[in-house]
């Protein structure tokens, strides 16, 4: 994903006042977006994952099989109907189950909850929400404890109010600030949760819709409503399910197929222009098929092309505008499917991207000697989102690892020995660093501790980007959609959701 950020260049720090502020923070009573208390316990773990682990189940509690849901969008109410089937099992040495779900931490909006067949009459009495130190999210915590050595499955009914004017409905994933698809469904927000996924999408009323999403897309025959049923077929993390659904008089659609790989890419009527990223793609895919390895998502890509933002990676497909399509695209390799074990280890899909498709040319360079961050260690392993520095210093990382292979080409094919031995199984920023040294021989383990995991270099100075990375996709219809009906263009654009 592409956006604005202030670019921060290494500057040493005071290892005493460090310690102080890491004091601070882990006396205070607030929560604690980016510095939690145990952060010196993931400085000094070298390579991993003992702690880490134990951290990781104490605080997620579950591993979940399958999600299926059934989401029933009302455009004259601007409001989802949704049920939510989750089986799960609890991890070791776990009996309380938890679960991100935002709206219900927010509001009253579940009316029916069901575990193991057992219902509640007052829904909101079978869980209490949570705050969990290292992280910004709450969660529901269930106040039944279940059996650790059986699948569970946790029945949840809801209704989520829309906000109001233009009537669609899409997925809005913000990867930096960490926020997924937990606003729409019970789910565990974190990479490393991979699980099946099947989505069913209904649509009230008369008029046609159009629907793009993840995996395979199926429009079915139902009576009552418009619908279509997404299958992700194999098991992905919950961030990366992508859906748009709009009325179909508004937009535009191409579809085919580019060196066999299937391809759909809508947009507005009056919008971004389809033919010119599909002659982009043309090249593009053949490209990383050849560098990388066959295109990851055997139901191939679905693109909503949006006049003016960035754009957002989910599986099989991306929202985004023209000028940053052929980053998201890359990212179907490095994100969604060779998938990062903790947000915090997110950096490496945002280096690795705007390496290879040379996002900042200025700073294609290596990183600077002596050059200290924690990157990674800054954020508690159950932390969500990423340290932004992954798109310049994180980029300047991996041209240091280029140069070590002896340049580009040999990088790429270093990239896709990873892509290919460890797709869907995620792993960390240290073992990358492991991959590294057994392709190459060389051995940067120590320096990825400096660069990413060195405590007493917290405090840098800012290096603007482009403003051109202000902000996510902007779905706004063109004026003259808003006007049939009965919106008022924005005068001075509107919030894009960008940092």
């Amino acid at each position: 994903m592409e956006k604005y950020f202030c670019w921060r260049q290494g500057r040493s720090v005071w290892r005493l006042a460090g310690m102080l502020i890491l004091v601070m923070i882990a006396l205070s009573c607030s929560q604690e977006p980016e510095f939690p208390a145990r952060i010196e316990t993931w400085d000094s773990d070298y390579p991993a994952y003992a702690d880490e682990q134990k951290l990781l189940d104490e605080t997620f509690r579950i591993d979940i099989s399958d999600i299926d849901v059934v989401l029933t969008y009302h455009p004259q109410d601007a409001a989802v109907d949704g049920r939510a089937r989750v089986r799960f099992r609890m991890r070791p040495g776990q009996l309380r189950p938890r679960i991100h779900f935002d709206p219900a931490c927010r509001g009253n909006v579940i009316s029916g909850w069901q575990l193991d067949g057992k219902s509640w009459i007052v829904p909101s009495a079978a869980f209490r929400i949570v705050d969990v130190a290292g992280t910004t999210q709450k969660a529901l915590e269930f106040v039944d404890e279940v059996d650790a050595r059986t699948e569970h499955e946790l029945i949840v009914t809801y209704r989520l109010a829309l906000g109001g004017g233009y009537p669609r409905f899409t997925t809005n994933v913000h990867d930096i600030k960490g926020s997924g698809n937990e606003e729409l469904f019970p789910t565990l927000n974190t990479p490393h949760e991979l699980a099946h996924h099947r989505i069913t999408l209904r649509v009230g009323g008369a008029d046609p819709y159009r629907c793009l999403g993840s995996g395979r897309v199926e429009r079915t025959v139902n009576a009552s409503f418009q619908e279509w049923i997404l299958d992700s077929e194999r098991d992905v993390a919950s961030y990366t399910m992508m859906f748009v659904l709009l009325p179909e008089a508004d937009t535009l659609l191409r579809e085919g197929a580019i060196s066999g790989i299937p391809v759909r890419i809508a947009a507005f009527n009056g919008g971004a222009a389809i033919d010119g990223a599909w002659t982009e793609l043309e090249a593009w895919l053949p490209q990383l098929v050849a560098d990388i390895g066959p295109f990851p998502m055997p139901r191939g890509l679905s693109v909503f092309l949006t006049s003016g933002g960035g754009g957002m990676e989910y599986f099989g497909g991306t929202i985004s505008s023209p000028w940053a399509l052929s980053h998201e695209i890359f990212h179907m390799y490095f994100a969604c499917s060779t998938v990062a074990r903790t947000y915090r280890d997110s950096w490496l899909d945002e280096a690795i991207t705007s390496w290879y498709d040379r996002s900042y040319p200025d700073y294609l360079i290596p990183i600077e000697p002596g050059y200290r961050s924690n990157m990674v260690s800054g954020r508690s392993p159950v932390a969500v989102g990423f340290d932004s520095r992954a798109y310049y210093q994180g980029t300047q990382i991996i041209e240091t690892m280029a140069q070590h292979l002896g340049g580009r080409t040999a990088m790429v094919a270093f990239l896709s020995d990873v892509y290919r031995r460890h797709a869907f199984s995620p792993f960390s920023s240290m073992d990358l660093a492991e991959y590294f040294r057994q392709y190459s021989g060389i051995d940067l383990r120590q320096d990825f501790q400096d660069w990413l995991f060195n405590k007493a270099a917290a405090l840098e100075t800012t290096i603007p980007i482009n403003n051109q990375f202000a902000s996510l996709p902007d779905l706004t219809p063109p004026d003259e959609i808003l006007r049939k009906y009965g919106l008022e263009p924005p005068r001075q654009g509107i919030d894009r959701g960008g940092e």
